[in-house]
């Protein structure tokens, strides 16, 4: 793979203005924005179709870190000083996991709710990530290419095989089914482990490290697990709480606009603001990485439960809630 930061520098040359967009466009590949997608699907279209969003979200990052930790290549600004960098990031670049994130998501909300305005939104959206990333020199067009290619392989896969799955769990004994939980949720881990290791003794280059700081400030220390943590305390989360949800009798989003309306803005804030909170005060104590790990891991799950268990039963109780044989 030829690694040319040539296209980089020839987009950020086009229009300053056009660079500058490369700043809040970051935030189209962060945890808030991902836990929003999540929460609209979750509690404006479908409960089951939002935990199944989550799901493939956690596999998608578990996938996504490994294949960047086997390929070990490096961002445009790590090996470039000729390119503008807007924001630090310390993990490996290809394939681009915003772009692999974006596949599958954006690919996944268009397939579900088959909306015209749903599918053209999702499509802009993905273009836009796909766009910001080439612009703010956080990764080769490869990165961008290998990311859509392995995100909707992954989508494809996961829409053959989720019913069948589902259908399968459907049928096992409640231990079982929780096993299963756990099994699913150590996946990202567990895809992460195998590159992780063979990269024993891996030394990470000189000149890619200076450059990076150069440009930024900041260190990078690639050869590291750092996305698999979060992504299986959301998956865990997520599952946890809509079992949770499914045996206290269920939810449905409301029919009425403005009642859709109201759960989808007290849910998504709650849950961002929840995840905000332990976020900072996880991050206020230095604890050691195995107990940090640990603490990722279920913190994410305690903002995925709230959002996919606690906020469906304070909706249903306050009366905001599809009717009985409604549509």
């Amino acid at each position: 793979m030829a690694l040319d930061p040539g296209i980089n520098i020839a987009v950020q040359q086009i229009s300053p203005t056009l660079t500058l967009l490369a700043v809040p466009g970051v935030l189209l590949d962060s945890t808030p924005w991902y836990l929003l997608l999540i929460a609209v699907l979750y509690l404006g279209f479908h409960p089951l179709h939002g935990v199944r969003l989550a799901v493939l979200f956690g596999i998608t990052g578990g996938l996504n870190e490994a294949f960047k930790l086997a390929w070990h290549l490096p961002r445009p600004y790590w090996i470039s000083t000729d390119v503008r960098i807007f924001t630090s990031h310390p993990s490996f670049g290809f394939p681009s996991g915003a772009a692999m994130y974006g596949a599958a998501m954006y690919g996944y909300i268009a397939a579900v709710v088959r909306r015209r305005w749903v599918v053209a939104v999702c499509a802009l959206l993905l273009v836009t990530t796909c766009v910001v990333r080439i612009i703010g020199s956080i990764h080769f067009v490869q990165d961008v290419a290998g990311g859509l290619i392995f995100g909707f392989l992954l989508l494809l896969v996961f829409l053959f095989a989720e019913p069948r799955v589902a259908a399968y769990a459907a049928g096992l004994s409640w231990p079982a089914r929780w096993t299963g939980i756990l099994l699913l949720a150590a996946l990202p881990i567990i895809l992460v482990i195998p590159p992780y290791l063979a990269l024993a003794g891996w030394e990470l280059p000189a000149s890619w490290a200076a450059t990076a700081f150069q440009q930024t400030g900041q260190a990078i220390d690639p050869a590291a697990i750092r996305y698999a943590w979060g992504v299986a305390g959301i998956i865990l989360g997520s599952l946890t709480g809509y079992e949770v949800l499914q045996s206290r009798g269920g939810w449905e989003p409301p029919e009425g606009l403005w009642q859709k309306g109201a759960v989808i803005l007290a849910g998504t804030g709650s849950t961002l603001a929840v995840w905000w909170i332990i976020t900072t005060a996880r991050e206020a104590c230095n604890v050691p990485d195995p107990l940090e790990h640990a603490l990722t891991v279920v913190s994410m799950a305690v903002v995925l439960f709230w959002l996919t268990c606690c906020v469906p039963m304070i909706a249903r109780r306050a009366g905001f809630f599809r009717e009985a044989g409604g549509a």
